[in-house]
């Protein structure tokens, strides 16, 4: 079962802490009109939600809805993390199917977006589990920080601890995602990892000379297959897309630093000044002159 999250909008924490029952404890009854957040650091939790039994152990994190019945079904020693909140925006999934297919379009748009876009390219839906397994411990530190800055009763507090739990449930979505893609046998595919990993070097390497030849060394395969699969996420050819990253990044240069035009050339990767002028006009239609004296009127 998916919940769909606004991720635009945050969620107002009412209460958020740790506790411990070092003996067998059972949950007592209750229905409260807010959301609550469990996540198990240790022991065993025996839930039943209008009428549906779940057993939660260390590493899970599980959702109760507001509305909804719930009480515990048998006793244990647990440890866990709680958080009580509130969210304009958030809901039962209309179809788990059709959610994930959008999560994962959302993904591969997040990927070959612009970063220094004014805005998000994509649309603030997500989707939570109502159960996952959290795998590391790194879920530890996020909600030990979050209690830390709650219990602290700082100026704030409570808006910093909703925007801290926000972070954690907008991890908890991709890192379910990614595992709901291995999950179903549709395994990620070695083109769309090559694919991916070729993106991430190209975003963190687009101010360097790259060459067919170094691409084919670097992932080990033929440049034309490297293409074909590039091309099939991103939609561009590899030389088309790093073009627009450079040509972009230029922008965002022209527009915030007086540099030189032939040092912002080569601040992205190009080195000849006269290229970049003929394809700085060829993909936005002006010189690099006449973009900055637009941005700069």
């Amino acid at each position: 079962m998916l919940i769909s999250y606004n991720a635009d909008l945050l969620p107002k924490v009412r209460m958020l802490g740790q506790i411990r029952y070092n003996e067998p404890w059972i949950h007592f009854s209750r229905c409260i009109n807010e959301w609550v957040l469990y996540v198990i650091r240790d022991g065993n939790l025996y839930l039943q939600e209008d009428g549906i039994r779940y057993h939660l152990s260390a590493g899970d994190f599980f959702l109760l809805e507001p509305g909804l019945p719930h009480e515990g079904f048998q006793k244990a020693a647990c440890d866990y993390y709680y958080a009580h909140f509130t969210h304009p925006d958030m809901h039962r999934a209309a179809d788990d199917r059709q959610a994930m297919a959008l999560l994962a379009e959302k993904r591969r748009k997040s990927l070959v977006g612009y970063n220094l876009d004014a805005c998000d390219p994509t649309a603030p839906e997500t989707c939570l589990p109502k159960q996952f397994h959290l795998t590391g411990g790194e879920f530890k530190s996020q909600l030990h920080t979050a209690v830390e800055c709650y219990d602290s009763r700082e100026d704030d507090y409570k808006r910093r601890a909703s925007a801290l739990l926000h972070s954690f449930l907008l991890q908890t979505a991709h890192e379910h995602l990614l595992a709901k893609n291995s999950a179903q046998g549709r395994k990620i595919r070695k083109s769309d990892v090559i694919a991916e990993q070729l993106l991430r070097y190209l975003n963190q390497n687009y101010t360097k000379h790259l060459t067919s030849r170094e691409i084919e060394e670097l992932f080990e395969g033929n440049f034309d297959y490297l293409n074909r699969v590039f091309s099939s996420l991103t939609g561009s050819p590899v030389f088309a897309y790093l073009n627009i990253l450079r040509i972009n990044n230029a922008k965002q240069l022209i527009s915030t630093t007086d540099l030189p035009f032939s040092e912002i050339a080569y601040l992205v990767g190009i080195e000849d000044r006269y290229y970049f002028s003929k394809l700085f006009r060829k993909m936005t239609g002006m010189s690099p002159t006449e973009y900055y004296k637009e941005v700069r009127s």
